[in-house]
């Protein structure tokens, strides 16, 4: 084993990755939140055109439809308005997208980790191994990804959409980043130090579940180790 490569291509970059999305989320957050509120309406209205004169000529000057920015009750003032859009959902929206960018990214920096696992199971010939990969995470995905997602959503912090897109456009650009460089971090790890990032910055993080995150973290590594050891002296 090349510990001087372990630890800084694969030890430092898992450790570090979390901790820089959790402060990227913390001062993303802060920076949204010394704003003034966002408003929840936006509406373009329909002024009725103007009449000028130009070179004793008339003609009818129609400037372009005004874009206020304002609260849905003020919005519902305006008489000239023409189209309504709900900044709401607008951020669901952007929320969805920001998500895309993670299924991107994670792509990106897992495929190597599923090429290695074809190159590994590949005495069973290669639709085999695909198929038994593939039934694999679906079953794993069906069993307990509901509850990974619940813990990350949920229990961590209570994410309104603004939070959420956050983290994950957070997440995205430093997974991407990390790939870029070659470096093989887990997304998962990067998602949870965002989430709690925002989640700290708006003071809803619950630091009792993100404790048992971490703790968790800590111990899968030292027992994945030393099951891999014990596993490789059994077969030798």
């Amino acid at each position: 084993i090349d510990l001087s490569a372990l630890g800084s291509g694969f030890v430092l970059p898992l450790l570090m990755s979390p901790v820089l999305a959790a402060t990227l989320g913390l001062v993303t957050y802060l920076f949204i939140r010394s704003r003034r509120p966002a408003p929840d309406c936006i509406c373009i209205g329909n002024p009725l055109p103007e009449l000028a004169s130009e070179s004793g000529a008339l003609r009818i000057v129609s400037p372009p439809p005004p874009i206020h920015f304002a609260h849905r009750a003020d919005c519902e003032r305006f008489p000239a308005s023409t189209m309504r859009l709900s900044v709401p959902l607008l951020m669901d929206r952007v929320h969805i997208l920001s998500a895309t960018a993670i299924c991107f990214a994670r792509s990106v920096n897992d495929t190597p980790k599923l090429a290695a696992l074809l190159i590994a199971a590949s005495a069973t010939g290669v639709q085999m191994s695909v198929g038994l990969i593939a039934l694999m995470m679906a079953v794993g995905g069906l069993l307990m990804a509901r509850r990974v997602a619940e813990t990350m959503s949920l229990r961590i912090n209570r994410m309104d959409a603004t939070q959420g897109a956050s983290a994950n456009l957070i997440t995205a650009a430093l997974v991407l980043m990390a790939s870029r460089f070659g470096l093989p971090v887990s997304t998962t790890h990067v998602l949870v130090g965002s989430i709690a990032g925002v989640g700290a910055g708006a003071g809803t993080l619950d630091w009792l579940a993100l404790r048992s995150v971490l703790l968790s973290w800590f111990a899968t590594l030292p027992c994945a180790a030393a099951a891999a050891w014990f596993v490789g002296a059994a077969l030798r």
